[in-house]
């Protein structure tokens, strides 16, 4: 995978994460349900969970493919030296 899929990942994180510190300002501040505050920040971090989970799994499925495929040609390579 080339560097910026990994940068979106922590982009997506990173976005949750000031979605969660944001709420969390506003749940002190005056007309604001602490309560309602608190559920919204759980939504979140449910949202950011399953979002992270299903990014980190295709990552996951691309990166083993890579592995595998690089690993078949450095096998290739070493038994045609092997060969020489």
């Amino acid at each position: 995978m080339d560097l910026p899929i990994y940068e979106h990942l922590w982009a997506v994180n990173a976005g949750f994460a000031q979605i969660h510190h944001a709420l969390a300002d506003l749940a002190e501040r005056p007309g604001f349900e602490r309560g309602e505050m608190a559920r919204f920040r759980e939504m979140a971090e449910e949202a950011k969970t399953a979002t992270c989970s299903y990014l980190a799994s295709v990552i996951e499925i691309a990166e083993t493919e890579d592995a595998g495929r690089l690993s078949k040609r450095r096998r290739a390579r070493e038994r045609q030296e092997e060969g020489v």
